[in-house]
């Protein structure tokens, strides 16, 4: 997964916010793979990090001059992931990363 999400990080405007995430999940990883933490405990971690760094994201965004460009769709698709369904059994493994 962060290899995949290193196609992205150029197109962010703050790429440092997914190097936290991807942070976290290294960390996560290591944990559900020593099953000192479950896979949804894990997704749920995931999922309230994503929220606070698009809460972040936006904050910064708003106080930075408007860009009226379209971001770009993996741009959209890495902000729409990891939604707080991700953190329910059974959640939609579609965006959940």
């Amino acid at each position: 997964m962060i290899k995949a999400t290193d196609l992205v990080r150029p197109l962010l405007p703050f790429p440092e916010l997914l190097d936290r995430e991807n942070a976290l999940r290294k960390a996560l990883a290591e944990q559900v793979q020593t099953r000192t933490m479950s896979l949804l405990e894990r997704n749920i971690q995931i999922q309230k990090l994503h929220s606070q760094l698009l809460e972040e994201e936006r904050s910064r965004l708003s106080a930075a001059p408007a860009d009226a460009s379209k971001p770009p769709l993996a741009v959209t698709q890495w902000r729409q992931s990891n939604g707080e369904s991700c953190g329910r059994l059974g959640g939609d493994s579609g965006t959940c990363y």
